[in-house]
């Protein structure tokens, strides 16, 4: 389940185990109230089985969770490093951009029973908690930054939403809060400003 994005919490796993139980006719003390087992078997849970450990996942859009899969990232390290023999970029001229979702109302995912030494652990969430501001995100391989551009869900901007800003960053507005093309164009430039790429300075 935590592969695909739905991990179960320590509550869940406590829900599944007095189901299995009562389904299969096995003897227990769980609490027949709650319907649940109790805080001590899921903690001897996790010593039985010293693979598995609660794990704080990070908040995933759908979109980006179908997108991440072996296929797509294969294609784009496969024109990756067609590009790079084709051009012995520089590592100060290798740049990754991304855009990111920053919702104004924060939650903290609760912890999750995750396989032990994941790089990285996933939890789909939903795109209407909140209002969703976009932030376009860059960095060179040398750790030059860019300074973000932040698309906010209105239609006139307010100067006190840039306060405690990375000095130099931009603000655009956008009812839906998402990147547009016209938006996309003015980070472009912003970009190409920043890091001084030229015709003849080639970037990646």
């Amino acid at each position: 389940m935590e592969e695909m994005m739905f991990g179960n919490t320590t509550a869940d796993v406590r829900r599944l185990a007095y189901q299995l139980a009562v389904q299969n006719n096995i003897k227990h003390r769980f609490d027949e109230d709650k319907k649940m087992a109790g805080k001590d078997w899921v903690e001897s849970f996790l010593k039985r089985h010293p693979n598995l450990s609660l794990t704080t996942p990070e908040a995933t859009s759908a979109a980006r969770a179908k997108g991440f899969n072996k296929t797509a990232v294969n294609k784009f390290f496969d024109l990756l490093e067609s590009l790079m023999d084709e051009h012995q970029f520089a590592p100060n001229n290798i740049y990754n951009v991304d855009e990111t979702g920053l919702s104004t109302v924060q939650s903290r995912p609760s912890k999750i029973i995750a396989k032990k030494r994941r790089r990285q652990v996933g939890s789909l969430t939903s795109a209407e908690r909140g209002e969703l501001v976009t932030a376009e995100i860059c960095m060179s391989a040398t750790g030059s930054f860019v300074p973000p551009l932040f698309i906010f869900p209105r239609v006139r901007m307010k100067p006190e939403l840039m306060d405690g800003a990375p000095p130099g960053s931009l603000a655009q507005c956008h009812h839906s809060g998402w990147m547009q093309l016209d938006i996309f164009t003015t980070w472009f430039r912003h970009f190409i400003k920043v890091s001084g790429a030229t015709k003849d300075n080639k970037f990646s």
